[in-house]
């Protein structure tokens, strides 16, 4: 059995996107974390360290060639952030979902 457990307590992150190209970066305001990984149906959902640009902003660099599914582990713990578009997990929970043309 998996667990996942979700950071929604004294986690006050902020999330947005800016498109390239082509590429998309993904930035997470996360005060206080000290590692940011960003988890994305594009690798198989491999986490990808993201890297602190101030002291509470993240940013990770992807290359959507389709729609994918994400979410972060902020500080070990699962986080989902507000998204646009959601969708049901295999595990009772959601990914947020990028969708390159919108």
């Amino acid at each position: 059995m998996i667990v996942v457990t979700f950071c929604l307590v004294g986690c006050a992150a902020t999330h947005y996107h800016e498109r390239q190209l082509d590429h998309v970066t993904f930035y997470l305001r996360a005060p206080g974390a000290e590692n940011v990984e960003f988890v994305s149906s594009l690798d198989a959902y491999n986490p990808l360290r993201a890297k602190r640009l101030k002291r509470s902003r993240w940013a990770v660099t992807v290359t959507p060639g389709s729609e994918f599914r994400y979410f972060y582990i902020v500080d070990g713990s699962v986080y989902l952030p507000e998204c646009d578009l959601y969708e049901k997990d295999d595990f009772g929970s959601r990914n947020c979902v990028f969708v390159p043309e919108r």
